[in-house]
């Protein structure tokens, strides 16, 4: 049976399908050494690979769940999911923890490669090599996407929904927060008065 949201921001004494004794120096060096190496962006995808997948200090529900919450909310999809993946491990202290981790190495490989690139903007190679690592990420981010849509069973009402506002922002073009607004509680609205298994 699915637990609520509230339980996903819960306590460490409430993890399920996590490792609770996780220390927060732990935390920061594993969220250190995946901001610094999650090039071209797709953290989730890292995200998942990293501690669902390798560490299993997240379980597979649990981290589609956070997605999920993670959709709603303003603001870069990785940093919501650094912030709620390093609460549930060790409370407040986790969460930052895992950000400032995530945050550190970035801020300061940007601001090496930004003295760098104003000097080799103009090589081509460099721009073959950013090409290649944009590609990595897209095939990183479609692989999350579909193993997360092997975890649910959304039926036909929400891949019409997925299909509806793939088609109003990718297609048309139209801003994302204003079609959120509207396709959001339509959808919520249906996914509640539908009867739920188990």
């Amino acid at each position: 049976m699915a637990r609520p949201v509230a339980d996903l921001i819960a306590t460490p004494s409430g993890v399920s399908g996590a490792d609770a004794s996780v220390g927060l120096w732990r935390i920061f060096s594993v969220f250190l050494r995946l901001g610094s190496t999650s090039f071209g962006g797709g953290t989730a995808g890292w995200l998942h690979r990293d501690i669902v997948l390798r560490r299993g200090w997240i379980d597979e529900a649990d981290f589609i769940r956070m997605l999920s919450l993670g959709q709603v909310l303003p603001g870069a999809n990785g940093i919501k999911m650094t912030v709620l993946i390093g609460q549930r491990l060790r409370g407040v202290l986790g969460a930052l923890a895992a950000l400032f981790g995530l945050l550190a190495g970035p801020f300061v490989i940007v601001l090496a490669l930004g003295a760098i690139y104003a000097r080799l903007s103009g090589i081509a190679l460099l721009h073959h090599m950013l090409d290649g690592a944009a590609a990595a990420v897209i095939g990183l981010t479609l692989a999350t996407g579909l193993r997360a849509a092997g975890q649910g069973s959304p039926g036909a009402t929400g891949l019409a929904f997925t299909a509806v506002t793939v088609f109003c922002v990718g297609v048309l073009r139209w801003p994302m927060l204003p079609v959120l607004v509207v396709l959001a509680p339509l959808s919520i609205g249906l996914a509640w008065r539908q009867p739920r298994s188990g």
